[in-house]
């Protein structure tokens, strides 16, 4: 490189440094970001229905999205509200998607979802870690509308009659659904609830919840392009899973996953950690 480049070089790169200068001089280094609060605020009865208008009654906070492993994804936000009656915590996230993915009975489908990861003090955002656990109560469009029924996508299937001794090989479910014989929660043609509790301590370690912890109840709506998803469960909570204490402080983070997409597992759209107050308990503790 001859002289007169490295004078060139050396002028660029003070150009670039006062042209800087001004915006490194307004940041304040070091200073920390608060993060966006959530608050759980009184109400004697809890709607479960997304879209009844006694949730208008509590603000909104909208809290941006960020995609994971998803190209040509557009992440947008998610608008999250909470109540509490002093028993009972209630979340409700709502949602943009032009449409609704509820089957997956087919290889090629994914269902729509939304999740809620809770947490007691400062742990990571990844799903927890060893030694602190993150809890994620996880809505599944599929489990709430999809049906398992091979009939309902293939109407005009046929099947061939096979035995095995006395015992015809399609109409046991050790042989057709082999997954729903051993009790995987995924396979089973109805549930309880639509929501399923899990457990994580760091990548790969996402486990569902014992079944005494599978109380989390919910419901979706997709409607004008919406969907919007209710979650309700106690504050107390059996040994071992996570029990909302109104006196300490909490985090919750947020994630939807959009099945036209192929989103699913770690495919997905997630929010940053916000800090949860549930200010329902104290007020009903008062009354």
């Amino acid at each position: 490189m001859n002289k007169r480049t490295w004078l060139i070089a050396i002028g660029v790169v003070i150009l670039i440094a006062a042209a800087a200068i001004p915006a490194i001089s307004k940041l304040q280094l070091g200073k920390p970001v608060a993060a966006p609060a959530l608050s759980a605020r009184y109400a004697a009865s809890l709607p479960t229905d997304p879209w009844d208008a006694a949730w208008n009654k509590t603000a909104a906070v909208k809290l941006p999205l960020s995609a994971v492993s998803t190209p040509g994804a557009k992440p947008g936000e998610v608008s999250v509200r909470a109540l509490s009656n002093g028993q009972q915590v209630a979340f409700r996230m709502e949602w943009k998607d032009d449409s609704q993915e509820v089957t997956t009975l087919r290889p090629q489908d994914f269902a729509d979802q939304a999740a809620i990861q809770l947490a007691d003090g400062t742990i990571g955002i990844c799903m927890g870690q060893a030694d602190r656990y993150a809890h994620i109560w996880q809505w599944k469009a599929d489990w709430q509308y999809g049906s398992r029924e091979m009939k309902t996508q293939y109407p005009n299937m046929h099947s061939d009659s096979y035995t095995i001794g006395d015992k015809e090989l399609f109409t046991e479910d050790l042989y057709s659904r082999p997954a729903a014989y051993v009790g995987n929660l995924r396979a089973q043609p109805k549930h309880e609830s639509p929501v399923e509790n899990l457990v994580a301590g760091g990548f790969s370690s996402l486990t569902t919840a014992p079944e005494p912890f599978q109380k989390v109840q919910g419901s979706g709506v997709w409607k004008d392009g919406k969907w919007a998803v209710v979650f309700t469960r106690g504050l107390a909570a059996a040994e071992g899973d996570l029990s909302l204490d109104p006196t300490k402080p909490a985090q919750v983070a947020f994630a939807v996953w959009d099945g036209k997409l192929m989103q699913r597992n770690g495919m997905k759209y997630t929010t940053s950690w916000a800090s949860l107050s549930i200010e329902g308990a104290k007020a009903a503790a008062a009354k």
